[in-house]
């Protein structure tokens, strides 16, 4: 551009020197000029300058055409095109969440504590910048992942075809023309999106189980108390000892209110020592407040419908064993209990299932750095900082077009 500047200068310099004292007029003739008059020169630089000038135009509108690179995964460019639609899967889950936070909370979804699965996103971290973090390293690990799949001849299916093609139509579904241009997806480039990710998924399963098989599961879980994690089933009747109004204010039961539930629930204990089946002691549960409900509490957790000297009460429970009514105000409210299962193993079976599961991601995640070191990935965080999750996609796809593609999905589902 200054290249034109400067000849642009230098014709205007040319031009005004020709109309100077003591300068040949334009249409005179001299020694030299080989017949073609000075006139011919500003002709020449003139044209030269609108080439020039129309060539750094042009470049310029390609390159603000151009989408710019966000992501670089060893030769592999995604652009801004290319990150809009894993932008969209992280906006269109949350946003239907965004009006109940404000309500609740006061604050907006995309405000509060990260709520995904990253662990890399440091505690504290709001769910826009966490999301953001979630977007770059998920779609860092799903290209590695396939090109570790492709120089281990893997290749996507003719059944993986048909499911990325099923995917595709499930993620286009409800969107007009309008917001599928503006979002940048089309049928062609997702189908190839989701042939990716199922083979990147495929890929990593068969990794994760030869993993797994490194995982010592005994050292894995022997932190886990089975006594701490001794469970309790119980079914159980209650009534709370406070009401709530339409603003959510809390307000204690009358002492008569509290006599007369006090009373029911003692006779429904009468009546429980009778009946064959002990969930059905409350003909119609809409016309009292008196509610069933089936539960469990674990040695460690305790149960706070009831004060910690009735618990111990609970707790002495054989199975199928019907307590007394506990009137416990100190707890705010008043149960009685049939003992179903005094000594599950469930709670401590889900503390060892989880313990391992979190060795086998350890060990994939420690697999998965090895092959991630070797592999050049750049991040053009001039683009990528300037992106705010949450106000992406929100705005050509908004929680109302969400809610509308919510309801013909339901209308559209079979009755069963």
């Amino acid at each position: 551009m200054n290249s034109a500047k400067k000849l642009m200068n230098q014709q205007n310099k040319t031009g005004n020197n020709a109309n100077k004292p003591g300068m040949p007029a334009s249409g005179d003739r001299i020694l030299g000029d080989a017949g073609q008059g000075p006139g011919r020169k500003p002709l020449i630089l003139g044209a030269i300058c609108v080439i020039v000038v129309l060539a750094l135009c042009i470049g310029v509108g390609i390159q603000q055409l151009k989408p710019q690179r966000v992501l670089a995964v060893e030769g592999t460019k995604m652009t801004m095109d290319d990150m809009m639609y894993p932008i969209y899967e992280r906006e269109s889950m949350y946003l239907p969440l965004n009006e109940t936070y404000q309500y609740m909370m006061g604050s907006s979804v995309w405000d509060v504590g990260y709520q995904g699965d990253d662990s890399s996103v440091e505690a504290g971290t709001n769910n826009s910048d966490g999301l953001k973090i979630e977007i770059i390293n998920k779609e860092t690990e799903y290209e590695i992942l396939y090109q570790e799949a492709e120089k281990a001849g893997y290749k996507v299916t003719d059944d993986e075809k048909k499911e990325a093609e099923k995917q595709a139509d499930e993620a286009l579904k409800g969107l007009s023309g309008v917001q599928k241009l503006k979002l940048c997806i089309s049928k062609k480039n997702l189908t190839s999106r989701f042939e990716k990710r199922i083979v990147a998924d495929r890929y990593k399963k068969d990794q994760q189980e030869s993993l797994n098989k490194e995982v010592d599961e005994t050292s894995a879980i022997s932190g886990i108390s089975k006594k701490d994690n001794r469970q309790y089933d119980i079914g159980y009747y209650y009534v709370s000892l406070s009401t709530t109004d339409s603003e959510g204010n809390t307000k204690e039961l009358s002492k008569s209110d509290k006599k007369e539930l006090a009373d029911n629930m003692k006779a429904l204990v009468k009546k429980a020592a009778k009946a064959k089946d002990f969930s059905k002691l409350i003909e119609d549960e809409s016309k009292s407040d008196i509610k069933y409900n089936t539960g469990n509490f674990t040695e460690k957790s305790g149960w706070t419908f009831v004060s910690d000297k009735n618990l111990k009460k609970i707790k002495a429970l054989k199975n199928n064993e019907i307590s007394e009514a506990f009137i416990d105000d100190s707890a705010g409210y008043y149960v009685f209990v049939k003992m179903i299962d005094n000594n599950s193993t469930e709670a401590y079976e889900a503390e060892c299932d989880k313990a391992i599961e979190t060795a086998q991601e350890a060990k994939y995640d420690e697999w998965y750095k090895g092959i991630k070191d070797s592999y050049k990935v750049e991040v053009n965080n001039e683009i990528w900082d300037e992106v705010t999750i949450g106000a992406v996609t929100t705005g050509i796809v908004t929680a109302e077009d969400l809610q509308a593609m919510a309801e013909e999905d339901s209308s559209e589902a079979p009755e069963e």
